[in-house]
């Protein structure tokens, strides 16, 4: 992880601005996207609380362990694709000191994900030992749970595009 955003040396001299347009595209798409599915998923966590039966809480805590963990495979690609092509890609527009700057800011950022990651493992083991008959406890805990790492996953992206977002209008207006 400490070499994930290693300084670039050769600067923007051999970045595409149009590769870079298009990168930056997919980057704000990805995380739109990915903020609907978790407003979709707190919406029905949220919604266990009020619920009066508890063999329907075993169904939707079933059925919102998929979607938490689809969620969290397309983050896990999204991810990758981040440290392996995007974030290089900034880091060679960057002066070497900003880049260093940025590079930590990342890592700390990336806490936040492995955070909620355990978090939703934590869920999902929960959800997988459940045994018949649940109670309204265990229903409330394990939403408490998936809305915990909803939380974490926002304040993931905020925390991101508040730092990556900036930069990335700044190198579009001066490659532009």
């Amino acid at each position: 992880m400490s070499d994930r955003l290693s300084i670039q040396t050769n600067r923007a001299d051999n970045v595409n601005p149009s590769e870079f347009r298009m990168l930056a595209q997919r980057l704000k798409e990805e995380h739109v996207q990915m903020r609907e599915q978790l407003s979709d998923i707190r919406t029905l966590a949220a919604a266990l609380y009020s619920l009066e039966d508890c063999s329907i809480g075993m169904c939707r805590l079933i059925e919102l362990q998929d979607g938490i963990l689809s969620l969290v495979e397309e983050l896990e690609q999204h991810s990758e694709w981040e440290e392996s092509v995007l974030f290089p890609s900034l880091q060679s527009y960057l002066h070497p000191t900003m880049a260093i700057s940025v590079s930590r800011s990342i890592h700390v950022l990336e806490q936040d994900h492995d955070l909620a990651k355990r978090v939703v493992q934590s869920y999902v083991n929960g959800v997988n030992a459940m045994s018949v008959p649940i109670d309204m406890d265990f229903v409330h805990v394990m939403a408490s749970e998936l809305l915990t790492a909803c939380l974490i996953l926002l304040k993931h992206f905020t925390l991101e595009e508040e730092l990556v977002y900036p930069l990335i209008d700044r190198i579009m207006d001066e490659i532009a």
